[in-house]
């Protein structure tokens, strides 16, 4: 869909317009890798004062969140029309929706689609590219092969394509939708993740409002030593106001803080960059799949209480890894583990229900690993725990290995932005530690399983001291009885 992109100068007077005030500041270009950012105009100080300086203030009628898509609803009709047959499955879905309406009012001027409203002529000074990886080309995302973003990211991209063909299913026989989307393919997939990345790299959390998209908030640009914050005011618009006893020179950056709790991969994800001063924890996160061979396969990942995964988490050397799911994973019949199909008094079937040890357990499937600690063969099972996470863990290494050569022939094959190359190094070389370390602290953990004496019984493999002592033999003859 054609878009005519507006200079980030159309800014100023757009701010205007609307009762945008940038008091003290300004968005400007930070140069030609670094994109735009929020700059002082003069210095500033927020030392021995009880009058800190506000930065920006964005009115309430302008932010873009739950409340406003309502109301938007109420007064343009062909967005409501839209709404009713594609809108209400969650409040990003809906955003993304307001977003499409308003560059489709922008692509099409002088036609009477919609509404037209303040974030319509904004949708054409936001950028049209995001650094996300759903942004990148074919290319530059095989520098993801073997990383934890590796099948986030095709998940991701095969979700936005499953969301786009139901868009188009569900709006095919709206006249003007045909018209402006499906006709000449003007919508498509780049598009759609445009505006996913523009949801997931600006919207942030406001007190009162929720998950929002801001206008020029969204300006400020993330710092692990955020020197500004935001909050909603007495009439419930969006301040930006300077941090206490923080001074700023003349054309200082204001930035924010986007989150000092996601990981590199989350923040490489939502962002398009990582900020090593910001990821306090470091980590990443595994799908897990079933057994091959299971038959309960299905069902246990049906029954379960939250996704099939692994987290692994590491503090310098310290590694801690977290997968509920690996534990009823590692479980079958034999142990004590069945599943029913419960069926009422009409004949009708209820949901499938799990039982562990005779107890119904259907409910708190995410707790094995407390539920098998009052079994006798409890290190059994935590034996096959800990050996399906090395072995997962070592899949990992594996695939980060192929990636890593392909990622060495590409360099010489095809041009990538540098700092996409960057950064996906950066994570390669991270979560490359994180798995090595990983594995090793999960193979003492095994080795330590090992030496249990329930393990051994339950091989076959008995210690001396647990023999029983051979019957002394005599000429006597035994008595069976």
């Amino acid at each position: 869909m054609h878009r005519d992109q507006l200079p980030i100068a159309a800014l100023t007077p757009w701010s205007k317009l609307n009762d945008v005030a940038f008091i003290d500041s300004s968005v400007q270009e930070l140069g030609e890798s670094r994109g735009f950012g929020l700059l002082t105009n003069r210095a500033l100080s927020s030392k021995n004062s009880y009058d800190i300086p506000t930065l920006l203030d964005v009115s309430h009628d302008l932010i873009l969140s739950a409340e406003a898509i309502e109301e938007h609803v109420k007064v343009d009709q062909h967005f409501r029309e839209l709404m009713e047959v594609a809108g209400g499955k969650s409040l990003r879905s809906d955003i993304l929706l307001f977003l499409l309406m308003q560059i489709t009012i922008a692509s099409n001027q002088g036609v009477n689609v919609g509404v037209q409203n303040p974030w319509t002529e904004y949708c054409r000074i936001l950028p049209g590219y995001v650094p996300v990886p759903t942004l990148w080309s074919d290319e530059e995302r095989i520098l993801l092969v073997g990383t934890s973003l590796e099948p986030a990211l095709s998940a991701k991209m095969s979700a936005l394509a499953r969301e786009l063909d139901e868009l188009r299913e569900r709006t095919t026989n709206i006249a003007w939708c045909q018209k402006y989307w499906w006709e000449h393919d003007a919508l498509s997939i780049t598009e759609w993740a445009l505006l996913d990345a523009w949801y997931r790299s600006r919207s942030l959390e406001l007190p009162n409002a929720g998950e929002s998209m801001v206008p020029c908030l969204d300006m400020a640009n993330h710092s692990s030593e955020p020197n500004s914050y935001y909050e909603q005011g007495s009439s419930n618009n969006v301040l930006l106001l300077l941090r206490p006893d923080v001074t700023l020179d003349d054309s200082s950056e204001i930035t924010i803080s986007y989150g000092d709790a996601k990981s590199e991969a989350e923040m490489l994800f939502s962002y398009g960059f990582i900020d090593e001063s910001s990821v306090k924890a470091r980590g990443l996160v595994l799908p897990l799949d079933t057994f091959p061979e299971d038959p309960l396969g299905k069902a246990k990942v049906s029954a379960f209480i939250g996704q099939p995964k692994i987290h692994i988490s590491a503090d310098q050397d310290n590694i801690q890894w977290d997968s509920p799911f690996l534990y009823l994973m590692c479980l079958n019949e034999e142990d004590g583990l069945q599943f029913k199909v419960l069926q009422q008094t009409d004949g009708s079937r209820s949901s499938l229900r799990v039982f562990w040890q005779g107890s119904d357990v259907t409910d708190v499937t995410d707790t094995f690993e407390t539920l098998i600690n009052i079994h006798e063969f409890q290190d059994v099972f935590k034996l096959r725990v800990v050996s399906s996470l090395q072995s997962r863990i070592g899949q990992q290494l594996e695939r980060l290995a192929e990636g890593d050569e392909m990622v060495q022939s590409l360099a010489s094959m095809v041009q990538i932005t540098p700092d996409v190359q960057r950064h996906a190094l950066q994570l390669r070389a991270s979560e490359k530690s994180i798995l090595q370390k990983a594995y090793a602290t999960v193979d003492m953990q095994k080795t330590s399983l090992l030496e249990s004496k329930v393990v051994l019984r339950y091989l076959g493999v008995a210690s001396d001291e647990d023999k029983p002592e051979q019957a002394e033999t005599n000429n006597e003859e035994e008595d069976f009885s």
